[in-house]
């Protein structure tokens, strides 16, 4: 079998090209094991060529996928950045609002800082995709992250702050409850009923003629009205927040308990009502269960 073989490819073969332009033939003479040889050489070369080709387009689809790539992650590098420039704005908006409103710093969370070269995303992605480190761009992540949940933490307080504030000066006594003159002041004063001992008196005296209208001196709830012992016909306010308000000597009572009341409605006139030297209102603030002088509340 094997010199049959031998025999096989040493045979010769001829070759024979008949170009039409030459009008002759041309013979080329060799051996089939040369033919053959040098059609492996011819086939060898073409998926040499075919490989190459493939490669080569492989290498310009990922090339071009890997351009595409870095010009997002460009983006996503700026969209960080302005969000970290937010953070920042954010955090001095947070200073100033607590500022405004007379609130304590609080915890100061500072917002990620970008400047470093590791941490400039533009930079990092210029140079390559296998220059990134996880970790960092991770830990900064997060970091952006934690600053924005103490952001809206923060402003939630402030929001909250400002809200119960609102509420407390809408529910502290801040006016006059009447526009009649004051004709006795806080403190220790002399009986005006000609006793020899003097006493306390809790409140202010507003005098003005009969009728006159008494207003409320911050919104709340009324809890008392009609009778009450020293005071004849009176009104009790409840303000929350530990404030009270008394209006004694009254007539013409305009409103009943559970009403709610806001500062400056009318809930009653001026009169004489119970122990009274002539027509007056009483009137009373309390903080906390104590008396205290209403005057440094309007003044």
């Amino acid at each position: 079998m094997f010199n049959y073989l031998a025999r096989f490819f040493k045979e010769k073969v001829d070759i024979l090209i008949v170009p039409r332009a030459l009008g002759r033939q041309i013979k080329i003479k060799t051996k089939l094991i040369t033919l053959l040889l040098a059609l492996v050489v011819v086939l060898l070369m073409f998926l040499a060529s075919c490989y190459v080709l493939v490669k080569n387009y492989d290498y310009s689809f990922t090339k071009a996928d890997n351009q595409l790539m870095k010009a997002k992650l460009a983006i996503i590098g700026e969209e960080l950045e302005r969000g970290r420039k937010y953070l920042e704005l954010t955090q001095t908006t947070d200073r100033q609002m607590r500022q405004m409103l007379g609130m304590p710093l609080g915890k100061n969370t500072p917002a990620p800082n970008a400047d470093e070269e590791k941490l400039n995303f533009n930079k990092v992605f210029a140079r390559g995709s296998g220059d990134i480190d996880e970790t960092v761009y991770k830990n900064y992540i997060d970091n952006i992250e934690t600053s924005a949940k103490a952001r809206l933490a923060s402003f939630q307080e402030i929001a909250w702050y400002y809200a119960n504030k609102k509420n407390t000066i809408n529910y502290t006594p801040s006016i006059k409850p009447s526009k009649g003159r004051i004709t006795s002041g806080f403190g220790f004063r002399v009986n005006p009923f000609g006793l020899e001992t003097g006493g306390m008196h809790y409140g202010l005296d507003f005098a003005d003629k009969p009728d006159s209208p008494i207003m409320v001196t911050a919104d709340g709830i009324v809890r008392h009205t009609g009778w009450t012992n020293g005071f004849g016909q009176a009104v009790l306010v409840d303000h929350g927040f530990g404030y009270s308000t008394l209006y004694g000597h009254v007539t013409s009572i305009k409103v009943k308990p559970g009403d709610v009341v806001k500062r400056g409605e009318v809930i009653a006139t001026m009169g004489t009502t119970g122990r009274s030297t002539g027509v007056h209102l009483h009137y009373e603030v309390w903080l906390d269960g104590t008396p205290v002088n209403p005057r440094k509340y309007f003044e």
